[in-house]
C-alpha cells in the first residue's frame, strides 16, 4: 500500500497565485505541498509581461490591485525576494478623440475612489515623457503602476517557499480529488496519495477540468496572449505604459530590454494545448509600440511567444471556497492575474485560517456566484 503524506494544505499551480498561497501560508507556520503539473512557473505565470498595473484595472478590481502592489513591494523591499519589482509609475495613453475621451472618463472615475492620478496633455506630457511619440494625445500618471520580472519571480518565490519549509513537486498530475470528511484526498501519479486539510486549486486554465468532477462548472475561458522582448539597449522609457482601450503594455528593464505586450490573440487554444504566434496581430502590436515609443523602431526583438491567460466572465477572480465543498478553495480566473497574484495569495491564506480579511468586499470573487 502506498503510504500517504498528510499536509495541512495542499496547493495545486505552481504559478503566481499558487506560490503565494503557499508562501503566506507557511509563513502562519502551515504544513504545505505545492504540485505543478509541468515545469514549476512554466505556464500563464511565466509567459507573460510583468505589468502590475493599478489604472488599467476594472473598478472592481481596483482595491485588489492596490493592495497587491503593497505586498509586491514589500516581498521585494522588506523580505528581500528578487522579484524584479520596482514601482516606477504608469502611464495609461490615449491616442485620437475616442480614447481620450474614453480616458477622461476613466480619469474622472478613479478620482473619485481616491486613487492618484495625475492628468498630462500637449506640452505638460512632452515634458513629463519627451520620449513619448506624438501621436499619443494625452495620458493618466499613476505612481502607484509598477513592473516586475517574471523570470526572476518565479524562482524566488519558489526558493522562499521551500525556505520557509514548504515542499514544492512538478511534473505531477493530479488523478483524483476526494472530498472526505474534514479532510481532502488527492491521488497524483508521482506524489502518491496526499490528504490535507485544505486543498487549494489555482492551477489557471486547468482549474476548470480539476473541479468539473466535484460537480462544479466554473466557466473559465483562456485567452492566447502574444509578447515580445527586445535586445538590451540604452535609455527608452522610464514608466510602465498601458492602453485605454487594453490593447498595449510596454515598459523597459533595469537590463535595457523593452517587454511589448497587449493581449493581442495568438492561434490555438487551451482545448488544444497550442500556442502559436499569428503574426499579423503581432505585426499590429509591434507598429503600435512603436508610434508610442519611436525609438524603438531602431531596436531589433530577439523572442516573441504566446501564453495562456485564464478569464472569468467577469474578469474577476475566483476567490473562495467551492460551492458545497468547505476544505476546497480556488483562486484563479483574474484579468491581469499576474499583478494581482501576491493579493490573492493572502486572501486565500486568511480565509483558510480565518484571519480577518485584509481586504473588503470579497463576496463579488465568490465561486459559486451567479454568471
Amino acid at each position: 500500500m502506498s503510504v500517504t503524506t498528510e499536509a495541512d494544505v495542499l496547493v495545486i499551480g505552481g504559478g503566481i497565485v499558487g506560490l503565494c498561497s503557499a508562501y503566506f501560508l507557511l509563513k502562519e507556520r502551515s504544513r504545505v505541498f505545492v504540485l505543478e503539473q509541468n515545469e514549476i512557473w512554466s505556464d500563464s505565470s511565466g509567459a507573460n509581461a510583468g505589468t502590475v498595473a493599478v489604472q488599467n484595472k476594472t473598478s472592481g478590481l481596483q482595491p485588489l490591485a492596490l493592495m497587491s502592489v503593497d505586498l509586491w513591494r514589500q516581498m521585494q523591499n522588506d523580505e528581500q525576494l528578487d522579484l524584479g519589482f520596482r514601482q516606477v509609475g504608469g502611464l495609461r495613453i490615449a491616442m485620437g478623440g475616442d480614447q481620450v475621451r474614453e480616458l477622461q472618463q476613466g480619469w474622472s472615475a478613479q478620482a473619485e475612489q481616491e486613487l492618484s492620478l495625475r492628468w498630462l496633455e500637449h506640452g505638460e506630457l512632452r515634458r513629463f515623457a519627451p520620449w513619448i511619440g506624438r501621436d499619443v494625445n494625452a495620458a493618466v500618471y499613476c505612481p502607484a503602476d509598477s513592473q516586475s520580472i517574471p523570470l526572476k519571480a518565479g524562482p524566488a518565490l519558489r526558493k522562499a517557499v521551500e525556505q520557509l519549509g514548504g515542499c514544492v513537486q512538478s511534473g505531477t498530475t493530479v488523478i483524483d480529488i476526494e472530498p472526505s470528511g474534514d479532510s481532502v484526498l488527492v491521488t497524483t501519479d508521482q506524489a502518491g496519495r496526499i490528504r490535507c486539510r485544505h486543498l487549494v486549486v489555482a492551477a489557471g486554465p486547468w482549474t476548470k477540468g480539476l473541479v468539473r468532477d466535484l460537480g462544479v462548472d466554473l466557466p473559465i475561458s483562456v485567452d492566447v496572449n502574444m509578447l515580445s522582448i527586445t535586445e538590451p539597449v540604452g535609455f527608452l522609457m522610464d514608466r510602465v505604459i498601458t492602453h485605454v482601450s487594453g490593447i498595449l503594455s510596454l515598459k523597459q528593464y533595469p537590463n535595457g530590454t523593452c517587454m511589448i505586450g497587449g493581449g493581442w490573440q495568438g492561434q490555438g487554444g487551451f482545448d488544444t494545448n497550442t500556442k502559436e504566434l499569428d503574426y499579423q496581430n503581432l505585426i499590429h502590436n509591434i507598429r503600435l509600440a512603436a508610434s508610442v515609443v519611436p525609438d524603438l523602431r531602431n531596436v531589433n526583438l530577439v523572442r516573441s511567444w504566446a501564453g495562456f491567460e485564464p478569464v472569468m466572465p467577469d474578469a474577476l477572480p475566483c476567490l473562495g471556497c467551492l460551492p458545497g465543498e468547505p476544505n476546497i478553495w480556488i483562486a484563479t480566473g483574474a484579468r491581469g492575474g499576474y499583478s494581482l497574484g501576491p493579493a490573492q495569495g493572502k486572501l486565500i491564506s486568511e480565509m483558510i485560517l480565518g484571519k480577518g480579511l485584509s481586504l473588503e468586499g470579497t463576496a463579488v470573487f465568490d465561486p459559486g456566484r451567479a454568471f
